[in-house]
């Protein structure tokens, strides 16, 4: 899979689940080109990656840990909704 100019994020993703088991806090806009989608995917999960290396050193590790695992999720729910865009491209489905 390549990602093409013209495929976009669908915004179907949700993250941040909080309250009702089912129930999510928010959603990933619809109409971003996926390779911008990828590239800020790519920048939350290296802040993630250095706030993990930080968690295992010195002071507020915890919040250290907190912010990775925020951060993590952010990262993933993109990568989450982009490869949904490119699935939905190679069935022919946009």
């Amino acid at each position: 899979m390549s990602p093409q100019t013209n495929v976009t994020t669908p915004g179907a993703t949700t993250f941040a689940q909080c309250g009702q088991p089912h129930q999510t806090l928010f959603r990933l806009s619809a109409g971003v080109p996926v390779s911008d989608a990828l590239e800020y995917a790519s920048d939350l999960l290296n802040c993630a990656n250095r706030m993990t290396l930080l968690a295992t050193h010195g002071d507020n590790t915890e919040q250290c840990a907190m912010a990775a695992h925020y951060l993590s999720e952010m990262g993933k729910a993109v990568i989450d909704d982009v490869t949904s865009a490119l699935l939905r491209m190679e069935a022919g489905h946009d």
